[in-house]
């Protein structure tokens, strides 16, 4: 017979230092241990279930399977009742009593070493035998009693969390574990309500929310009795109901040939709080070595927080064996698809001790590999099937998958497979609220202005060798740029790279099928001017040289080098830069992060054939070198603003501008000389 006197024992840890380490130390949110003991209770039920299928008599059919929530607000309580598998004696001692021991994993390696034990063993939860102690953390004292499933016996454990426990027989009525929490008081403000990150575990709205966020898919019901105001006027009456806090239902767990879009739907946006439906669905379901599935959404349209540069990680959430472990496992999915919205639930996963994160291994690697495929595929599989969709989805978060073209060489070659660009072949995005105008015939292959590299290759002519782009602050501005002057007047299509990140992705994204991505804005020009025609422009510019060097000089502080141009075809002159130098995009993006970016000079290229350079050198041989100089400030002035970029000094510009269309001429104070030719204004006019 057991004592009926309690029996006071040590925690078979060596030390109250441990305990204290798993009560204080282990997890770092308070609630985490109702998620603990609910898993607990269902592995519990998980047991009976199985070994009841071999032996029927350990059920006594009194109540179905359930968890039970009890709260006492008065009494500062709160009760774990499970009506599962049950302890006995030695069981609370041993399993309870020795912390870091876990009678679930026990339990398991007992059953595989048993050749009939028939059926494999259940889904169980518990791995380290320490979920338990997280009770400590919200309750002074915590006693337990349980029954084994077909014994008689009853026994209690009691502890205060102090490094002793006490055991002794009890009367309990039916198998299973009945855990009383005696909780602590939590902080509270002048006003009795629980100050900022306390919760009072006795409120029955807490419990049914901490349940819905860490339990809701628990294979077991967790019930709680709650409630409720019914009728109307003098009818009404409190009425107290049991309720089911989860929903036991999770939607990854069925065949996806048994799930409508509909169910799709409604489960995404209860999971992402977005109101419209997911562009596209990815489930997936992975057997053999690792078993787990995933269910992947991917949104219309952009998330408010995709490019909140403190939240950067993935977005997917980590189940195991259907209970919640972590919001956002950053491991799932890399930073560039961090828009895309779901779960993995895996049967198997190496948890930390406290089951709140991911210890770092070769099996989520392979999830990881294994999801970024899908998802590449699906993007793949939307762009070949419904351009116009993928075309939206693209300008809302392509931005974002660009940034793994220049982050993930492993998935680049893919990723530049689905990119989409802007380019010269097709007509511009309509604006918000407006219907885009109808593209030439010759532009169908590139609607809304969009196109993929792919796309641009098989439209190249046979004379062209390079991918042809050039980079600007919008389209608007690209789209009438000098530098792409040359290569319009040779028929080539031009890439317009008018997104922020697109100065990151240009530094890793350098060829494509073989064929080099050349910008229009950088170096010399790759396009052929004929021989004919270089050697007339180089005869021009050793001519010009004192002209050249002339303008230099004017230009001293914002350009290192004023030559002819092999580009231009209409507009007078344009700013290059050096290969490899920043574009004056990149320049003002760095400075306004608050990076210290050295100036960068560029090269002013004339056009030879343009009335400007003749005028130009009718003043240059005058002698008139006050005039000359403010001629050359605006032809400056006029190339930065033909490739969207601000002149140094916009009041002087426009004053300068002012006085070239009213009658007289340029000064150098920028007032007009009595007596000057309106005719020598008109004529400056054209710079």
């Amino acid at each position: 017979m057991p004592p009926t006197t309690p029996e006071t024992h040590a925690f078979q840890a060596e030390t109250r230092e441990l305990l204290d380490l798993m009560i204080h130390s282990l997890y770092s949110n308070r609630e985490i241990f109702l998620r603990e003991l609910v898993s607990n209770a269902s592995d519990a039920l998980d047991k009976l279930r199985f070994e009841a299928a071999r032996d029927p008599s350990l059920r006594d059919g009194a109540e179905e399977p359930r968890i039970r929530l009890e709260p006492d607000p008065a009494a500062r309580t709160l009760v774990v009742d499970d009506n599962g598998i049950g302890m006995t004696r030695e069981e609370v001692v041993s399993n309870i009593g020795t912390i870091a021991r876990s009678g679930t994993k026990a339990f398991v390696e007992e059953l595989r070493k048993q050749k009939d034990a028939g059926d494999a063993p259940p889904e169980l939860i518990g791995q380290f035998g320490v979920g338990f102690y997280s009770s400590f953390m919200v309750a002074d004292k915590v006693v337990v009693e349980t029954r084994k499933a077909g014994s008689d016996e009853a026994v209690r454990w009691t502890s205060e969390g102090d490094g002793r426990f006490a055991v002794e027989a009890c009367d309990k009525s039916s198998h299973g574990t009945r855990i009383t929490l005696h909780l602590r008081e939590p902080l509270r403000d002048d006003d009795g309500e629980t100050v900022d990150g306390t919760q009072d575990f006795s409120d029955p709205l807490v419990l049914r929310d901490v349940v819905k966020r860490h339990s809701d898919f628990v294979a077991w019901p967790v019930q709680m009795d709650v409630e409720r105001e019914e009728g109307e006027g003098e009818e009404k009456q409190t009425v107290v109901r049991t309720e089911t806090l989860n929903s036991m239902k999770p939607l990854w767990t069925r065949p996806k040939s048994e799930i409508t879009d509909e169910e799709y739907a409604e489960f995404y946006r209860h999971h992402s709080h977005d109101w419209h439906d997911p562009l596209s669905t990815i489930h997936v379901h992975a057997e053999g070595t690792h078993e787990y599935t995933a269910l992947v959404f991917l949104p219309q349209q952009r998330p408010h927080d995709v490019f909140d540069p403190t939240h950067h990680n993935s977005r997917l959430s980590l189940y195991v064996k259907r209970v919640f472990v972590m919001q956002e496992c950053e491991e799932l999915l890399p930073t560039w698809l961090r828009f895309a919205r779901g779960l993995v639930d895996s049967a198997d996963l190496p948890l930390n001790v406290s089951r709140e994160t991911l210890q770092h291994n070769r099996q989520i690697g392979q999830i990881r590999k294994r999801l970024v495929k899908k998802v590449l595929e699906t993007l793949g599989g939307l762009l070949a099937d419904d351009r116009e969709k993928y075309t939206r989805f693209w300008a809302s978060l392509g931005a974002v998958l660009k940034e793994g073209i220049y982050l993930d060489g492993t998935h680049r070659d893919d990723l530049a497979q689905v990119a989409l660009f802007q380019s010269s072949a097709g007509i511009g995005p309509a604006e918000d609220g407006e219907e885009a105008d109808d593209a030439p015939a010759e532009d169908a292959a590139c609607p809304h202005g969009f196109t993929t590299l792919s796309e641009y290759v098989a439209r190249m002519p046979l004379a062209q060798s390079s991918i042809y782009y050039v980079t600007g602050p919008d389209r608007a501005s690209v789209e009438g740029s000098p530098h792409i002057e040359a290569a319009r007047a040779k028929g080539y299509e031009v890439l317009f790279m008018i997104d922020p990140v697109d100065e990151w992705v240009l530094q890793r994204l350098q060829s494509f099928e073989d064929k080099p991505l050349v910008s229009l804005d950088r170096g010399a020009g790759d396009l052929d001017e004929g021989d004919e025609a270089e050697e007339q422009r180089k005869e021009k510019q050793t001519e010009l040289a004192p002209l050249l060097e002339a303008a230099r000089d004017s230009l001293d502080d914002y350009v290192k080098e004023v030559r002819l141009s092999g580009r231009l075809k209409q507009s007078p002159a344009v700013l290059v830069s050096d290969e490899g130098a920043l574009s004056p995009q990149l320049e003002q993006m760095l400075r306004a992060q608050g990076q210290s970016v050295p100036p960068q000079k560029r090269i002013l290229e004339l056009n030879p054939d343009h009335p400007v350079l003749a005028r130009l050198t009718e003043l240059h041989g005058s002698g008139d070198e006050q005039r000359f100089h403010l001629f050359v400030e605006l032809l400056h002035g006029q190339a930065l603003l033909a490739e969207g970029s601000p002149v140094p000094d916009p009041a002087r510009f426009a004053r300068l501008v002012t006085e070239l269309m009213a009658p007289g001429d340029l000064t150098a104070s920028g007032g007009a000389p009595d007596g000057a030719a309106g005719a020598e204004g008109a004529a400056g006019a054209e710079a």
